[in-house]
């Protein structure tokens, strides 16, 4: 075999072929016009329509979806307390939204909590109506990460809420809750498989809204 390949490489060098046809035929005109103008005038990425907020004006637009973390998957302390995180961030997408989709896919269905907040957006953005604000800021979360006899673990987390307004379809404000003053909330969730679910989120005892 080896003697095989030494003769092959000795052996004269057929015509290059520099394009369909005969050899020796140079490339069509348009074919290296089109390649040039692929490299002079590459293919631009149209941008992501930008975020914008609610306002008296109008509802919020272009709201990016919270992205699960990779991190919040992790049956661990950290797993379990970036989750918490997250489920806020699904909260504070459906008031501005009304759309509580990502919230309950990782709510447990029997979640109170998630069930009352679902009616809450939904109503908020129904018939022409929005909501403003609403967006979660967690100030702290943290869980002792040890097992309850219903087979849930617990996490504690320090949220506040930004200012939540009402509006009717005609612009006029429906409800102002004004500003809401840090609350601190118990998020009791639950690994099933390979994911966390959120049985219940609910205020600690002793604080309130």
């Amino acid at each position: 075999m080896l003697g095989a390949v030494l003769l092959a490489g000795c052996s004269s060098p057929a015509p290059p072929v520099t394009g369909s046809g005969s050899p020796g035929q140079s490339a069509p005109a348009t074919a290296t016009a089109a390649a040039s103008a692929a490299q002079t005038n590459p293919p631009t990425t149209v941008p992501a329509p930008a975020y914008k907020p609610a306002t008296a004006a109008g509802p919020a637009q272009n709201v990016p979806v919270p992205v699960l973390p990779a991190k919040a998957k992790e049956f661990s302390k950290e797993g379990l307390e970036a989750f918490a995180t997250y489920w806020y961030s699904t909260l504070g997408y459906a008031f501005e939204t009304g759309d509580a989709g990502p919230m309950l896919a990782i709510s447990d269905p029997e979640c109170k909590t998630c069930q009352a907040m679902e009616k809450t957006v939904a109503a908020g953005h129904k018939e022409g109506r929005w909501i403003e604000g609403g967006q979660m800021n967690i100030l702290s979360v943290d869980s002792p990460f040890a097992l309850i006899d219903d087979g849930t673990y617990q996490a504690i987390t320090m949220v506040r809420q930004e200012r939540v307004k009402y509006y009717n379809a005609d612009r006029t404000v429906r409800n102002d809750l004004g500003v809401t003053a840090p609350i601190a909330d118990i998020v009791v969730g639950k690994y099933n498989n390979d994911h966390w679910i959120a049985i219940t989120v609910e205020h600690l005892q002793g604080s309130k809204k």
